[in-house]
């Protein structure tokens, strides 16, 4: 199977680890026991996801999403905790 992440976040000091996925071509499914924040790339959302989130501080988790907003030189980033998943693509038969 493909790995889908598109890149990690490792925050130096905490080992705190953050992947990111983009949700319009990706097959991300949300694993149990982490945390998920979504944001937006311009048109495109992705996915951010601890891996091996052992009870940080939320605050960590968020800094890193601003992070990497400012890493896409993209400072209006629209971040949330409810996902954002694009429609289903129908397709014809």
């Amino acid at each position: 199977m493909e790995d889908q992440k598109r890149d990690i976040i490792i925050r130096g000091a905490t080992g705190l680890c953050v992947n990111v996925f983009g949700l319009e071509v990706d097959d991300y499914q949300p694993t149990k026991g982490e945390i998920h924040i979504f944001g937006d790339d311009h048109v495109e959302w992705l996915a951010f996801e601890t891996e091996g989130w052992n009870g940080e501080n939320l605050d960590l988790i968020t800094q890193a999403v601003v992070w990497y907003a400012r890493y896409l030189e993209y400072l209006e980033m629209n971040i949330q905790t409810e996902a954002p998943r694009p429609a289903p693509r129908l397709r014809k038969i």
